[in-house]
């Protein structure tokens, strides 16, 4: 094989290698945990949720145990929703009457959410969220 060759060869493999290892590399996670609480209590069971505010990835969710959680997430800034139900005795109209969960962490901390923390790489990464419900 000729100089020439060997270079366009070995070039070759160099793009055809950064494209497979480009597509085939996962985001890095970085470990990320806090306190939840609403009026000054542990949330005692929950969800929580980091969206990326760039829009480019999938979110990261967690659970929340007895106030604290921890989780995997990707670097960024994220918009945080937190979510934790009860469930209502009596059920909800039409129901029957069968005992339905009922979310009961207010919208603007969920689905109207503007709690935001921004994961970093070499930070630790802790964010504690207080939330009132009034």
């Amino acid at each position: 094989m000729s100089r020439k060759t060997h270079f366009r060869v070995s070039a070759v493999l160099l793009v055809l290698s950064t494209i497979a290892a480009g597509c085939s590399h996962e985001a890095r996670r970085y470990p990320l945990s806090g306190r939840v609480t609403l009026d000054g209590e542990a949330v005692t069971s929950g969800d929580i949720l980091l969206v990326p505010v760039a829009g480019d990835r999938g979110p990261d969710a967690g659970t929340i145990k007895d106030g604290k959680y921890d989780l995997l997430a990707t670097e960024g800034k994220k918009r945080v929703e937190i979510s934790a139900s009860k469930i209502r005795p009596g059920g909800a109209r039409g129901a029957g009457g069968e005992p339905v969960a009922e979310e009961y962490i207010p919208a603007r901390y969920n689905v109207e959410s503007k709690l935001t923390a921004e994961v970093q790489p070499r930070k630790e990464n802790r964010f504690d969220f207080s939330l009132q419900s009034k």
